[in-house]
C-alpha cells in the first residue's frame, strides 16, 4: 500500500471570502474539521504506536508527527512533509502486511483442522460401521451358542432316556446271568467237592444248606429237596443206590435250570445289542452337541471381544474427534477474529489515512455556479522559518530510525 505525493499548486481559488475556515472534501467534515481531523490522526496514530515491527522511540515520533504532516492540507505540504507521510505509509503497510498474513495463517491453519476433522470423522463412521457388523456377529454367535446349549440338553435328556430304556430292558437279562453265575459257581465249588466227598467235614452243612437254597431257586421238587440233606451229608462209603439217584436228579435240574438260563441270555441277546447301539449313538450325539455348545461358546467369546475391542476404539475415535471439533471451533474462531482485525484496520487507521492524503482547504465548486477569479497565489517559501525547520528535523530523524 503505497500512495503517490502529489505537489500541491502554487495557487487555489478561493470561495467566500478571506475569513472562510479550512474544510474536508468530505459535507460531514466541513461542520468541525479540526474534531474531525483529530479523529482521523487518533486512529492512525493508535494503530502506529501498536506497531510490533519498530522501536518505540521511532513509533512515538511518528505519532507525534501526524499533526504537521497529514492534519496539513494536501496543497500545502512541503516535500519534507510527504517524506514523513510516506514512512507512515510504510508503518500501515506493514500492519496491513501482517494483518493479511495472520489471516492467511489462520485460513491454513482452519484448512488444517478441518480436514483433520474430516478424517477422525471418516473413521467414527468406520468403527460405527465395524461395530454395528460386530455386534450383529455377536447377536448370531449368541442365538447359535444358546441353541447349541438346547440341543446339547436334549441330547442329555435323549441319551439318559436309553439309558433307562437299556437298564429296564437287561433288568431281565442281568438277573438271568446273575442266578446262572450263582447256579454255576454253586455247583463247581459246592456241589461237586460234596458228592465227590472233597468238601471239608466243618463246611459240610453249611454246604448242603447252600444246595437247597440253590434248589429252591431254582423251582426243585420239594420231594428232592427234602432227599438233598440225607444224600449229600452221608459219606461216599455210605452212599446207596437212592442216594445216587436224588444225586443224578439234583444235576439234572441244576442241568435244566442252566439251559433255561442259557436260552433267555440268548434269546435277549438281540434286544440287548439294539439297547447298546441306542446307548451308543445317543451317547455320540450327546458328546457332539457337547463339542458343539463348547465351539458355539468359544465363537461367542471371540465375537466379544472383537466387539469390545471395536468399542474401545470407538471410545477413542470420537473423543479424537471431539478434539478435532474443538480445534476446529478455535481455528475458524480464530480467522474470524482476524477477518475482524483485518476489517477493523481497512476501516479505521487506513481509512483514516487515505482520507487524510486527500485532505484539503479547497471547497469543491458549487453546480451551476459562475466563474470567480483565481485566488493569488500562495508561495510556500513564504512560511516561517521556524516551522521549515522543524518539519525538515523531523524528517530527518524519522529517515533515519527507518534506515
Amino acid at each position: 500500500m503505497s500512495f503517490a505525493m502529489k505537489r500541491p499548486a502554487a495557487s487555489m481559488s478561493k470561495r467566500g471570502g478571506a475569513g472562510e475556515e479550512p474544510a474536508l472534501k468530505k459535507p460531514a467534515a466541513a461542520s468541525a474539521p479540526s474534531g474531525h481531523v483529530n479523529e482521523l490522526c487518533d486512529k492512525v496514530s493508535h494503530a502506529i504506536l501498536e506497531s510490533p515491527e519498530y522501536p518505540s522511540d521511532v513509533k512515538q515520533m511518528l505519532a507525534n508527527s501526524l499533526t504537521g504532516s497529514l492534519a496539513v492540507p494536501k496543497e500545502k505540504r512541503h516535500a519534507f512533509q510527504d517524506s514523513v507521510i510516506e514512512m507512515i505509509s510504510n508503518v500501515l503497510d506493514s500492519l496491513a502486511a501482517a494483518a493479511q498474513f495472520k489471516l492467511d495463517e489462520a485460513e491454513k491453519g482452519l484448512g488444517a483442522t478441518s480436514e483433520d476433522y474430516d478424517k477422525h470423522q471418516n473413521a467414527v463412521e468406520v468403527i460405527a460401521s465395524t461395530l454395528a457388523e460386530r455386534t450383529k456377529v455377536v447377536d448370531a454367535a449368541k442365538n447359535e451358542h444358546d441353541e447349541s446349549t438346547l440341543a446339547r440338553v436334549a441330547a442329555k435328556e435323549a441319551f439318559v432316556l436309553v439309558e433307562q430304556a437299556q437298564t429296564r430292558a437287561n433288568a431281565g437279562l442281568v438277573v438271568t446271568e446273575d442266578k446262572k453265575q450263582r447256579l454255576e459257581s454253586g455247583m463247581e465249588t459246592i456241589y461237586g467237592p460234596l458228592k465227590c466227598g472233597t468238601l471239608p467235614a466243618a463246611e459240610v452243612q453249611d454246604g448242603i444248606k447252600k444246595i437247597e437254597q440253590l434248589g429252591k431257586e431254582s423251582g426243585f421238587d420239594v420231594s428232592l429237596l427234602l432227599a438233598i440233606p440225607t444224600a449229600l451229608s452221608k459219606p461216599l462209603s455210605n452212599r446207596g443206590s437212592f442216594d445216587s439217584m436224588v444225586m443224578s436228579q439234583i444235576e439234572d435240574e441244576f442241568q435244566r435250570c442252566l439251559a433255561k438260563f442259557a436260552d433267555e441270555l440268548a434269546n435277549g441277546e438281540p434286544g440287548k445289542k439294539e439297547h447298546a447301539a441306542k446307548v451308543e449313538a445317543a451317547s455320540r450325539e450327546h458328546a457332539e452337541a457337547l463339542a458343539a455348545e463348547e465351539a458355539a461358546k468359544a465363537a461367542k467369546e471371540a465375537a466379544r471381544t472383537a466387539q469390545k475391542d471395536a468399542e474401545t476404539q470407538q471410545e477413542a475415535l470420537v473423543k479424537a474427534q471431539q478434539k478435532s471439533a474443538s480445534d476446529m471451533r478455535t481455528a475458524s474462531a480464530g480467522v474470524n477474529a482476524a477477518k475482524t482485525r483485518l476489517k477493523e484496520f481497512n476501516e479505521g487507521p487506513l481509512a483514516a489515512f487515505k482520507e487524510l492524503i486527500e485532505f484539503t482547504e479547497i471547497l469543491p465548486p458549487v453546480p451551476g455556479s459562475e466563474e470567480q477569479e483565481p485566488a493569488p497565489a500562495v508561495d510556500t517559501a513564504d512560511a516561517s522559518s521556524d516551522e521549515q525547520l522543524t518539519i525538515a528535523a523531523a524528517a530527518a530523524a524519522a529517515a533515519a530510525a527507518a534506515a
